[in-house]
């Protein structure tokens, strides 16, 4: 566990705690000023270490994966090297299987995606992050860089939250800024990878701390630019998608002419993507529940995985790996060829995008490590190239070029497969150079896939898993917000309250009044029957009839349908009703349907509540 020692602080305790003393002494505001520091250095570490995973990935991409390289390990050598085949086939088992060692035999850890366990950790307040989580998702660049389909975002995002929960550890922050920091760290990562900061921003406000306050959105965009920022400083002139400026500056952007007709295809885009968006995570977990039945050592599955990924890529090399390359030569370097209105090239791309999801599904399902996101813009991508030969081929006057198509189908199947539709959008408007032209395309084909992959699968890749262990992120997140929501009814109500007779006479509901501390009271019939509520309000109401009032009983001055809770109601009904209504007292009846009242519940006994939680939380 990863925290300050209380008896002798170490080395680093020490050190932010001095660069707080000296804060303190130049500015009142030091806790934020202090945050904004702690910010800057996790988006420091983060774009160092989001620069180190570009490098390996690129390496190995030349090494092993590039046609343009005499390796003779490379797909381009197989003729000359008849080894190379083989060598290829044997690559990601290799890969998954030092992986599989190290992660379950090795290390003791349990595999799958590292995401939701950070998101579990915000939406509970548990936010010291263990160390092993970084190690785990570490592992991950032996995954990509021999050969497995998955990418470093989802790694990255994990390693970022870890970094941040510890530097916020260090710092002896509060559980919620600490939380802040691990968003941090997510943007920071994303930031870092994709030269993206905005776009990194989102996607850790959206998915990880699922927060847009203004307390957490300075420390993350922050920590985001950072990241980018030293990224690039370290390693320059290596983006995501190389030939991606050149086509954007092409004539081809000019195609871009948004109305009816090029709205009803990204339209179609927006539904296909989806659809492709929620086939991958049905894969995902399909795949899981297959290895996960398999009965051999755990350690072995991932091997398993990464060998059928090599017998695949014999005849489909392009879905070997993460797939930005192959996008990058098949689509935006050669966009000349894919402006060509062929049919057998959009079935090709078609089928690359199944078979994308096919291998994805072996690497992540078999449990190696890895996330998600490269694999679902990928078969996006292939998704809109495909599409996009078909709308050329049909409506060649007035189609997108088919890139467009495919930086678009980018954004779609990310949205329908991870359910981020504000960063898939952003993150694509950023990395192609944030031309508005762009804008209408991305926000129709997002908005559409968003409604079509939730209407075929209850999560996203990262939610379904905390589903299916029984735990709701939504629901997680609302208790964290709203402490109430965690305290039910039966904890607080007070079981000895005044009560009244229907037939009391109004001079015995004043005496009651004077001699009780109650604000409210319970007209009980027999047998704990409840008749209605009077409150102060209503003794108002009657005092002011004068000598007419005299006349009236506590059954003629009670609310017969007053608000009621039950044992299992929560704290935050009861503060939703005092704040809605006049009532001064709620009572709780046994069930509902039921009338017999057990306990009443006063605005004095919810605001002790919220204390107590709020406490708790601290």
């Amino acid at each position: 566990m990863i925290g300050p020692s209380i008896d002798e602080p170490d080395a680093l305790t020490r050190i932010f705690a001095t660069i707080r003393a000296l804060l303190g002494k130049f500015t009142r505001n030091d806790e934020r000023i202090y945050m904004v520091l702690l910010a800057a250095l996790t988006g420091l570490i983060m774009g160092a270490i989001s620069a180190l995973f570009r490098f390996l990935i690129y390496a190995s991409h030349e090494v092993f994966f590039s046609h343009g390289t005499t390796s003779p390990f490379s797909l381009s050598s197989i003729t000359a090297h008849p080894f190379a085949a083989l060598f290829q086939v044997s690559l990601p088992f290799l890969g998954a299987l030092i992986v599989g060692l190290l992660i379950y035999k090795v290390l003791n850890l349990r595999g799958g995606h590292g995401v939701p366990s950070v998101m579990k950790a915000v939406a509970t307040g548990h936010v010291n992050l263990p160390p092993s989580m970084a190690v785990k998702s570490s592992s991950s660049i032996i995954t990509i860089t021999s050969g497995g389909s998955c990418g470093p975002e989802g790694p990255i995002m994990e390693i970022g939250a870890v970094i941040g929960s510890f530097v916020g550890s260090k710092g002896e922050l509060s559980r919620e800024r600490i939380g802040t920091l691990i968003g941090c760290g997510a943007a920071a990562g994303i930031a870092g990878i994709f030269d993206a900061p905005i776009g990194g921003v989102f996607l850790a406000l959206e998915l990880i701390m699922r927060d847009f306050a203004v307390r957490t959105f300075g420390p993350v965009v922050i920590a985001a630019l950072i990241a980018s920022m030293t990224s690039e400083a370290l390693l320059p002139n290596t983006p995501v998608f190389p030939f991606l400026q050149q086509f954007l500056q092409s004539e081809l952007m000019d195609t871009v002419q948004f109305g009816f007709g090029q709205a009803a295809m990204f339209s179609l885009l927006g539904i296909v993507t989806g659809l492709g968006g929620a086939l991958l995570v049905y894969a995902l977990y399909k795949a899981h529940d297959f290895f996960q039945s398999l009965k051999m050592p755990t350690w072995m599955k991932p091997a398993l995985g990464g060998l059928g990924v090599g017998l695949v890529g014999l005849a489909f090399p392009t879905v070997i790996g993460e797939g930005y390359m192959f996008v990058n030569d098949a689509i935006l370097e050669e966009f000349g060829f894919a402006q060509m209105a062929l049919l057998i090239p959009a079935c090709q791309f078609l089928l690359i995008a199944v078979v994308k999801i096919f291998v994805t599904s072996l690497t992540l399902g078999s449990g190696s490590t890895g996330g998600s996101f490269a694999p679902a813009m990928v078969t996006g991508a292939m998704i809109g190239a495909g599409l996009g030969i078909l709308c050329n081929y049909f409506a060649p006057n007035f189609s997108p070029a088919i890139p467009i198509f495919a930086l678009v189908g980018m954004a779609g199947c990310v949205c329908g497969a991870l359910g981020i539709p504000i960063a898939a959008f952003l993150i694509i408007y950023e990395i192609t150079g944030a031309d508005y032209r762009l804008m209408p395309p991305l926000i129709l084909t997002v908005s559409l896939s968003a409604l079509v992959a939730a209407s075929f699968r209850q999560g996203s890749v990262y939610t379904l898993s905390l589903l299916r262990d029984g735990f709701d992120v939504e629901e997680a997140m609302k208790k964290v917000v709203d402490p109430l929501s965690r305290v039910p009814i039966a904890k607080i109500m007070s079981k000895r309250f005044t009560t009244l007779s229907p037939e009391d006479e109004l001079n015995q509901v004043l005496d009651a009044l004077s001699t009780s501390d109650d604000d409210a009271f319970a007209v009980v019939g027999e047998g704990g029957h409840l008749v209605g509520m009077i409150s102060t309000h209503d003794l108002r109401a009657v005092l002011n009839l004068g000598d007419l009032g005299a006349a009236i009983i506590a059954s003629d001055a009670a609310d017969t349908h007053p608000p009621m809770l039950y044992p299992d109601s929560l704290a935050s009904e009861a503060l939703n009703i005092f704040s809605t209504t006049d009532a001064d007292g709620i009572p709780v009846v046994e069930k509902p349907g039921s009338r017999q009242i057990i306990g009443m519940v006063s605005r004095v006994d919810v605001l002790s509540a919220y204390r107590q939680a709020a406490t708790k939380d601290q």
